[in-house]
C-alpha cells in the first residue's frame, strides 16, 4: 500500500479547482515580429503583443523584453533561440505567470497572463532551470511525480501510475521510479522536472532548456518522446534551447531573440536561409588560436567566424574565392591544416545572426 503523501504544497503550481469549462477570453489581432497570419487568438495556444519587461538593479534599468509579439499555434512545438541574456527565460516566465510583465499583454489558452494567472496555471505545464528545487528531495521519483499529479493537478490515483509507468519506460527512466531524489544525478533530477512537467496533460507546457545536463542518446530519447507526445495529445510546447540539432530535429518553428527583441521567427531551414551566409568554410588544427581567427576574418569576402575547440568556421558567400588568402594567413603562421567546405547548419546561422546583430 502506498504511503500517505503530505508534503506542504509547492510554490510554482496551484490545486486544480474541479471546474474547467470557463469560457476564454478572446484576443486582438497580432502584429508586429512574430505574426503568424492569425486574426485574433483563434488558433493560437500562446499570444504576445508588444511585451516588455524591465528590472530595476543596481539603481539601473535594464530592458529585458523591449516590445515582444508572437503568435504560437495550438499543437505546434515553438522553439526560442537566442545568447544568453537574449530575453527568453524572462519571456517564458512571464508566459507559465512567475513574472509579471511591464508594459504589453499576453495570453496562454485564451487567458490573460495578468489578469487571469490562476486559470492560465490550470492549463499548463513547467520546467525551469531551477525546478528541481521544488521537488521533495526525501520522496522517491515515483512519490513526487504521484503527489504532483494527484494532490496538485488532480489527476486520479490510477491514471497518474499508468502515466508515471508509460513516460519513464518511453525516456528508459522506469528503473529508477524507486530511487530518492536527493540520491539522482543532475541529468536523471533535469528527467523528473520534464515528466513532471507533462504528466498532467497540459494544453501548454513551457519547457527552459530541457536537455540541460542530460546526455546526447538521452536527450535524443526525450525529444522523441515529446515530440509523439504531444502530437498524441494536441499540447503546445514552448522550449528554449541552445541545443541546435534540438532545435533543427525538434521545433516545428523558432524565433530567435536577442536584446529582448524578436528578430527572426520562421521554420529552423527558413532561419539557416534567412542570414547571408551562402558556403561555410572550416578550418581544423590543433595550432588555431585567437590570433589567427582574428586575421582569418579580416580576409575579404568573410562575413563573420566561429570557433570551438580546434576548428574555426569561416562564413562566407563564395569559400573558393578566399581560400587563397586562407591559405597564405595559415602559411604566415606555419600551420598545417584540414580544410573543408560544408553546407551551412542551424548553429552556422545562430553565429551569423547573433554576430550581425551585436550593436542591438
Amino acid at each position: 500500500m502506498e504511503k500517505s503523501l503530505k508534503p506542504p504544497l509547492e510554490r510554482e503550481v496551484r490545486p486544480l479547482s474541479s471546474g474547467g469549462g470557463q469560457a476564454r477570453s478572446g484576443a486582438s489581432a497580432i502584429t508586429g515580429a512574430g505574426s503568424i497570419g492569425c486574426a485574433g487568438s483563434k488558433g493560437l495556444a500562446v499570444m504576445v503583443e508588444a511585451l516588455h519587461k524591465t528590472y530595476s538593479t543596481g539603481g539601473k534599468e535594464v530592458q529585458a523584453l523591449r516590445g515582444v509579439s508572437l503568435g504560437i499555434g495550438k499543437g505546434e512545438v515553438f522553439g526560442l533561440l537566442g545568447p544568453n541574456g537574449a530575453g527568453k527565460t524572462t519571456l517564458v516566465k512571464i508566459l507559465a505567470t512567475l513574472l509579471r510583465a511591464s508594459g504589453g499583454r499576453a495570453e496562454v489558452g485564451g487567458y490573460d497572463v495578468g489578469r487571469e494567472a490562476d486559470k492560465v496555471r490550470r492549463i499548463i505545464g513547467y520546467a525551469g532551470q531551477d525546478s528541481e528545487r521544488s521537488a521533495y528531495f526525501r520522496l522517491t521519483v515515483r512519490e513526487n511525480l504521484l503527489y504532483f499529479a494527484h494532490a496538485l493537478r488532480d489527476v486520479p490515483v490510477s491514471s497518474a501510475r499508468e502515466r508515471i509507468e508509460r513516460i519513464s519506460s518511453s525516456i528508459g527512466f522506469e528503473d529508477r521510479l524507486d530511487k530518492h531524489f536527493i540520491s539522482l544525478s543532475g541529468g536523471e533530477k533535469q528527467l523528473v522536472v520534464v515528466m513532471r512537467a507533462i504528466i498532467h496533460e497540459p494544453e501548454v507546457c513551457f519547457l527552459d532548456e530541457p536537455s540541460k545536463s542530460l546526455d546526447p542518446l538521452t536527450a535524443r530519447r526525450v525529444r522523441d518522446f515529446l515530440k509523439s507526445y504531444a502530437r498524441e495529445k494536441g499540447m503546445t510546447i514552448c522550449l528554449t534551447t541552445h541545443n541546435m540539432r534540438e532545435a533543427e530535429e525538434f521545433c516545428d518553428r523558432i524565433g530567435f531573440i536577442n536584446h529582448g527583441q524578436l528578430r527572426f521567427t520562421g521554420t529552423p531551414a527558413d532561419f539557416k536561409r534567412s542570414v547571408t551566409v551562402k558556403e561555410v568554410l572550416e578550418i581544423s588544427s590543433p595550432m588555431l588560436d585567437g590570433a589567427v581567427e582574428e586575421r582569418l576574418r579580416s580576409i575579404p569576402g568573410v562575413s563573420n567566424s566561429a570557433s570551438s575547440e580546434s576548428t574555426v568556421r569561416l562564413y562566407c558567400d563564395d569559400a573558393s574565392k578566399v581560400l587563397n588568402e586562407v591559405l597564405a594567413v595559415l602559411n604566415d603562421f606555419g600551420i598545417k591544416a584540414h580544410l573543408s567546405m560544408i553546407e551551412p547548419s542551424l548553429e552556422d546561422a545562430f553565429a551569423v545572426f547573433v554576430g550581425n546583430d551585436a550593436g542591438g
